[in-house]
């Protein structure tokens, strides 16, 4: 799986998804069948794997790349909350 990413800056991008980040955002997960839904979870996906890469390199930025894992799992929770609100 990945994101295309067309910005000025990178105009011809793509994020591969990490099987460890659809798991953590649970990209599988969509009983709404939403678009919506499956695009936060995709997008925050793709995040989580950049994250992922930064943290395992052990490396300067590593434990800020783990915090940010983790809010993004909370931010990907409450949009898909905000996304669903009205069912």
């Amino acid at each position: 799986m990945h994101v295309k990413i067309h910005t000025t800056a990178i105009p011809d991008g793509q994020c591969t998804i990490t099987d460890t980040a659809a798991a953590l955002v649970r990209m599988g997960f969509n009983p709404s069948t939403l678009h919506t839904v499956d695009t936060i979870k995709a997008l925050a996906a793709a995040l989580v794997s950049e994250c992922e890469a930064i943290r395992d390199a052990k490396g300067p930025g590593a434990r800020e790349a783990a915090i940010a894992i983790t809010d993004v799992q909370k931010a990907s929770m409450m949009a898909v909350a905000a996304a669903t609100a009205h069912l």
